[in-house]
């Protein structure tokens, strides 16, 4: 937990970000009591991220490592993160907050598996004001200010209607597929895997699952939780939907998949952290 006066260090390892948006949600966090410390190299510009990978790596392990800065925000999500995972000094780096998701996910599935805990996947600041429900934004605040307990409200889509409890991985789903065969690849074993994605046609979550599942990333896996799928369309003359999709892929697993959590690329994006333990039921994800 974060405490009033925390300095919290903003940086931009991926994409390039709007300026107004991006203050509108440092304003928001002031106004929650933290400090706000921003990157030397926040506002570079390299082809379509923020800067040079030498400048955002720069910035990242600064923010990550730094004895004077308690918790790291992601200015937005985009591409860029990847690039920087092997040159981040991991030895280094505890386990002080780092907010974040979409392409933020590299570098909370790095940090799970090199055992840092403290990765929240959640609104990035370029999203945090007026693009994030009030509801998501005050969970996130409650989260990193007070802690204890959360629900996310979910649906069961197939396999058993059983609780399961395992540690929570994943994110963006795109994100995970391009990890597939790297040193930074998603590993599920008696985990609770969530996924979320945007504007991807359906035919290409289909690509991105099976990817996902034939690498392996998804071996051992206890359980499986579907966020948003914002604007993942289907042809307008198709006679199958997503949802047949993930029945088709997902069903095979023979685990718990539930689906509708507020977790996303929408107004409904709710924190979780990952690596800690949760619980996954017919009605959602329990943590705490």
């Amino acid at each position: 937990m974060l405490s009033e006066g925390a300095r919290v260090a903003v940086v931009a390892p991926s994409g390039i970000f709007n300026p107004e948006r991006l203050q509108s949600g440092i304003d928001l966090i002031t106004s929650w009591g933290l400090q706000v410390v921003e990157g030397r190299n926040l506002h570079a510009r390299h082809r379509v991220t923020a800067g040079t990978i030498q400048q955002r790596s720069a910035d990242l392990t600064w923010a990550l490592t730094d004895k004077q800065i308690d918790a790291v925000w992601f200015a937005r999500g985009g591409y860029g993160t990847a690039q920087l995972l092997s040159h981040l000094p991991w030895s280094e780096c505890d386990g002080r907050p780092v907010i974040g998701f979409s392409d933020a996910t590299a570098l909370l599935v790095a940090m799970e598996r090199v055992g840092i805990t403290g990765g929240i996947h959640g609104p990035v600041l370029h999203s945090l004001a007026g693009h994030t429900s009030e509801d998501s934004a005050a969970a996130l605040k409650k989260m990193l200010l007070e802690g204890g307990s959360y629900w996310l409200k979910g649906r069961h889509l197939c396999g058993p209607h059983r609780a399961v409890q395992g540690r929570l991985v994943g994110g963006n789903l795109c994100v995970l597929a391009s990890l597939a065969g790297t040193p930074w690849s998603l590993r599920s074993n008696g985990a609770i895997v969530v996924l979320e994605d945007i504007n991807e046609p359906a035919y290409k979550i289909d690509r991105l699952i099976s990817q996902l599942r034939d690498s392996g990333a998804l071996d051992g896996a206890v359980g499986i939780a579907l966020g948003d799928f914002t604007d993942c369309t289907t042809p307008s003359s198709a006679d199958w939907t997503l949802h047949d999709i993930f029945m088709d892929l997902l069903s095979p697993l023979g685990l718990p998949v539930i689906s509708g959590l507020p977790i996303g690329h929408g107004s409904r994006n709710r924190p979780w952290q990952v690596g800690v333990e949760g619980v996954l039921s017919v009605e959602g994800l329990h943590v705490g």
